[in-house]
């Protein structure tokens, strides 16, 4: 879907600034499911997402908090609303917001689509209390009139052409402003005058369960989702995913997004059978100043798992087993019953401070020993070899290789096997002064998502740090963000299952 300028400005009004407004807030629906703009959406879309406008209470008072840290003011409505001025004014259509959105602003807005990949069509749709303002609105900023272009009907909805954009139409649908494309835009009245997606008892139900004071709304159904994308996804994966998900591709998902005082948090959940992701119990071990650190729980349990399901679809896979268990003299269920947890982290601000590893859990250290001196030997014939001395004991190598920019460095010390990038990389990860377990920020994000253990935790500074230190500093686009990303601090996400049901939780962490 090419956003045009009506479509851009109408997400931009309606996505933040009005739910950090002083005096906004709305009726809250009462105790029935508000399905909102859903009323006018396809029930077979493949995405759903909208946006609480006008919400009240805590969820104003967060909203209003957490934007303000982001943007560096008491005010965060007045400074976005402002910034959506000065933009429409640089774009030839200046607007008023009091004046021109404000008015007529219902509680919500949504996007949906009807298509996906290369050419995505859909629409906005946005709840109005005076659909004469708004359709004002639409045609002021697009520069349109009241009949130029001429107004054009679709099962009784008047709609116009954009003309800044032609391949976008905007028109009343029911309650709703609707923009986007024609054929989104017809999809929304049908929806309107038929069976729509808050008519479906599954988007129901999945809404029914989320927060009241989420600030936002996502709904998907993975099969439509996948099906919709259509000649994006190569038929050997799609059916490897298809397989690998079984009848949790048919039940929807669902997400909210809500805000506290220090944080946006999103949660999901969707499926009929539950997933167990444990937390690695390496994720904590990691060097302090590592900026990034991805837990797997059961690594070896992972790809068993993998492999079963998915053997069918990898060619001569007897004829590949056969030959793994010959060349490493152990069978499959043994070499992946050796894995326990791993976790991947990197650390560095320089391109040249940049290191990492991945470490991985031995159940079975003699074996994984073994093989890491079979490796050694093999690799003794295609590069530079050097041995390592590891002041914890162990064994390990380095290899140096004109092809890479840093030697790998491969290492064991009593159950923890080591694959490091850079020089001392292997040293720094089995002996560190300092562990990302002792970080005040890799504590507060691991207890905001301790009920699901931690999978992946991002800390953000140190990564546009060493953005800066590659060149950012002089792209014109960094330097506009870099007012606003100052305040970003981290990303944690976690995952596991309630029931049959599957979870998952990110949260941004503000500074």
């Amino acid at each position: 879907m090419s956003p045009g300028r009506v479509h851009a400005l109408l997400l931009a009004c309606v996505a933040v600034p009005a739910a950090i407004l002083a005096g906004c807030g709305g009726d809250d629906g009462g105790g029935s499911v508000d399905v909102g703009p859903a009323v006018a959406v396809p029930a077979n879309t493949p995405i759903y997402v909208d946006a609480t406008v006008k919400p009240t209470g805590s969820a104003q008072t967060n909203a209003k908090e957490a934007l303000g840290k982001i943007l560096d003011t008491d005010d965060p409505g007045a400074k976005i609303i402002s910034l959506i001025e000065d933009s429409a004014k640089d774009d030839g259509h200046p607007i008023n917001f009091q004046q021109d959105v404000s008015p007529w602003l219902g509680q919500k807005a949504a996007v949906f689509f009807t298509s996906l990949g290369e050419d995505s069509k859909g629409s906005v749709v946005v709840e109005t209390t005076n659909p004469a303002a708004s359709l004002a609105f639409a045609q002021k900023v697009s520069g349109d009139t009241a009949t130029d272009p001429s107004p054009q009907t679709y099962n009784g909805a008047t709609y116009q052409i954009d003309k800044s954009e032609s391949d976008q139409v905007f028109g009343i649908v029911g309650d709703f402003l609707v923009e986007g494309s024609l054929e989104g835009f017809k999809a929304a009245v049908d929806a309107d005058q038929g069976d729509s997606l808050g008519d479906d008892g599954d988007f129901k139900d999945s809404i029914g369960d989320l927060p009241d004071d989420r600030l936002g709304t996502f709904y998907a159904v993975p099969k439509t989702l996948i099906d919709a994308i259509g000649s994006q996804v190569d038929p050997t994966s799609k059916a490897a995913i298809e397989k690998s998900a079984g009848e949790n591709l048919d039940k929807p998902v669902a997400g909210a997004l809500t805000a506290t005082a220090n944080s946006f948090e999103l949660e999901a959940t969707g499926g009929s059978q539950g997933v167990e992701t444990p937390e690695s119990s390496l994720i904590g071990d990691v060097p302090g100043q590592s900026w990034l650190a991805l837990g797997v729980g059961d690594l070896g349990d992972n790809i068993k798992n993998s492999i079963n399901q998915l053997k069918d679809q990898i060619p001569n896979f007897d004829q590949a087993q056969q030959q793994i268990e010959q060349t490493t003299g152990a069978s499959l269920d043994q070499l992946t019953g050796a894995l326990g947890d791993a976790v991947i982290y990197v650390q560095g601000e320089t391109e040249s401070t940049l290191t990492g590893a991945l470490i991985v859990q031995s159940k079975d250290p003699d074996l994984t020993g073994r093989l890491l001196n079979q490796l050694q030997g093999l690799l003794r014939l295609g590069g530079t070899i050097k041995p390592l001395n590891l002041s914890g004991g162990g064994t390990g190598f380095q290899m140096v290789d004109s092809s890479l920019p840093a030697p790998i460095e491969l290492a064991q010390q009593g159950d923890k096997l080591v694959i490091g990038y850079g020089s001392g990389s292997a040293e720094a990860t089995l002996t560190p002064a300092q562990t990302l377990s002792d970080s005040p920020t890799f504590t507060t994000a691991h207890d905001q998502i301790s009920s699901l253990g931690t999978d992946l935790f991002v800390s953000l500074q140190p990564i546009f740090a060493l953005a800066e230190s590659s060149g950012a500093k002089s792209d014109p686009d960094y330097q506009q963000a870099k007012p606003y990303i100052d305040a970003l601090n981290y990303v944690v996400t976690g995952s596991g299952s309630s029931g049959d049901k599957i979870d998952f939780k990110a949260v941004l962490g503000l500074k």
